[in-house]
C-alpha cells in the first residue's frame, strides 16, 4: 500500500505539471521573488525540507507523500553555485530511494500548481523551502542528552519532541544559562574550552520565513564572531561532533544548563544583588530610565525567599516574555532588561512572589 501511494503521488505530481524526465534530474538555485535564493529541479519548481526528518531518514510516509511527493533521480545534474558533496541518497522505509541536499531528504509540495509557487513554505510549521545559503534551520527531534537519557522540554526525564534551531547540516544550536545579553561568559581568552562548547561563527544569511532576523547580532568574542539570537550567542556542543540531530548537550554538566536554541526563548538579562541588607517588605521600584531605548533597569526588594517571576505585558494585557523566572533568596535585586526586539509603546512590568503581586508602567520610545 505505501508503494502503491507513492506512486500514486508521483503520477498524479508529474500530471499536474506536465513536466519531462530530464527536468527532474536537476536541481539548480533560482531566484525568487518573495524568498530569494531557493533550490528547484529544471522547471524551476520549488523544492522543500521537513523539520521532522531529524536523522536525515524521511519521516514522511504513507499518505503524507501524496501531499509531498518526494524527489530522486539516480543521474543528478548540479546547477552553478552547488557543491556535489552536498547531495546524497536515502533508502526510504518502503526501500523506494530519495535525493538528500546538507542531509535533508527533498520533496515537492502537490498544491504548487504553478512554476514558481512556494505554498509548502512554512506549512503545519514544519515544511520549509529548500535553500543553499541557510545558516539557521529548524528541526523537529527529541532530545537525547550524553546520558543516553530522553527529555522534555523542561529537562526533566520524558519523551517529547521539541522544535529548535539547527545549521544548515542539522546540527544542533545551544545556549548557555549564565550568559547575559550579547555577552559570551563562557568561552575562555585563549579559546581553550572552545572544543567543549564551541562558538557559531557563522555570518546571518537565510531562514525561515517563520524566523524574525531583527532578533539575530554577531558579537565579537576575542577577536571571533559568535551568532546570537535575541541576545543569547549560540554555541554547538563538542560531544555531538557536528552529527547531524545529536543533541547530547542538554545533559551536561547537568540537564537544562545548556538547553536548545529555541524561537520562543526569552531575552537574557543579568540580575544582581544590590544591597544586603534584607529589605521590611516587598517593593518593585520605578525602572529606570523611563522612557528607555533599548535598555532599562529595573530593582525590586523581596523580604523572603521565593520562586520570583517578573513578566512584561503589553498595553492590552497580554504576556510578551518573562524576564524573571526563578527561586530568589530574601535581598534587593536589579535586573537589566533589554528590549531591542520589541516596537515602541507603553507596557507594564509586574512582579509576583506567592501572594505578592505588584505592577508598573514603562515606556519603550525607539
Amino acid at each position: 500500500m505505501q508503494r502503491f501511494l507513492t506512486l500514486l503521488s508521483t503520477i498524479l505530481f508529474i500530471t499536474v505539471f506536465n513536466t519531462n524526465t530530464f527536468s527532474q534530474t536537476i536541481v539548480k538555485i533560482t531566484n525568487n521573488p518573495t524568498l530569494g535564493n531557493i533550490l528547484t529541479d529544471g522547471n524551476g519548481r520549488s523544492l522543500y525540507f521537513f523539520t521532522k526528518d531529524a536523522t536525515g531518514s524521511s519521516l514522511c510516509n504513507d499518505g503524507c507523500t501524496v501531499i509531498w511527493p518526494i524527489f530522486y533521480t539516480d543521474s543528478l545534474i548540479i546547477g552553478e553555485g552547488l557543491n556535489a558533496n552536498d547531495f546524497g541518497t536515502i533508502l526510504r522505509a518502503d526501500s523506494s530511494k530519495q535525493t538528500t541536499y546538507k542531509s535533508w531528504p527533498l520533496y515537492y509540495f502537490h498544491n504548487d500548481s504553478t512554476v514558481g509557487d512556494i505554498k509548502g513554505e512554512n506549512v503545519n510549521g514544519v515544511w520549509y523551502v529548500a535553500k543553499p545559503d541557510y545558516s539557521i534551520m529548524l528541526m523537529n527531534n527529541q532530545l537525547v542528552g550524553h546520558d543516553g537519557i530522553s527529555y522534555n522540554s523542561n529537562y526533566q526525564p520524558g519523551e517529547e519532541v521539541i522544535q529548535y534551531f539547527v545549521d544548515d547540516y542539522g546540527r544542533t544550536l545551544y545556549t548557555f544559562t549564565k550568559d547575559t545579553f550579547n555577552d559570551n561568559n563562557f568561552t575562555a581568552h585563549d579559546f581553550g574550552n572552545n572544543k567543549v562548547w564551541p562558538i557559531y561563527e557563522e555570518e546571518l544569511g537565510s531562514v525561515p520565513s517563520v524566523i524574525d532576523t531583527t532578533f539575530f547580532s554577531i558579537i565579537d568574542v576575542f577577536g571571533h564572531k559568535q551568532l546570537t539570537y535575541k541576545g543569547w550567542p549560540l554555541y554547538y556542543f563538542g560531544q555531538d561532533s557536528l552529527r547531524r540531530g545529536y543533541n547530547k548537550g542538554v545533559s551536561f554538566p547537568s540537564p537544562g544548563v545548556w538547553p536548545v536554541a529555541k524561537t520562543n526563548i526569552d531575552i537574557p538579562t543579568g540580575i544582581e544583588v544590590y544591597n544586603l541588607e534584607i529589605p521590611d517588605g516587598f517593593s518593585l521600584n520605578q525602572n529606570f530610565p523611563n522612557p528607555f531605548n533599548p535598555s532599562t533597569t529595573i530593582t525590586y526588594s523581596i523580604p523572603s525567599g521565593g520562586f520570583v517571576t517578573i513578566k512584561i505585558y503589553d498595553i492590552l494585557g497580554d504576556e510578551v516574555l518573562t524576564l524573571v523566572n526563578e527561586e530568589q533568596n530574601a535581598g534587593n535585586y536589579s535586573v537589566l532588561f533589554n528590549a531591542s526586539g520589541l516596537a515602541s509603546g507603553m507596557y507594564l512590568y509586574k512582579l509576583s512572589l506567592g501572594n505578592f503581586e505588584q505592577a508598573k508602567k514603562f515606556v519603550l520610545l525607539k
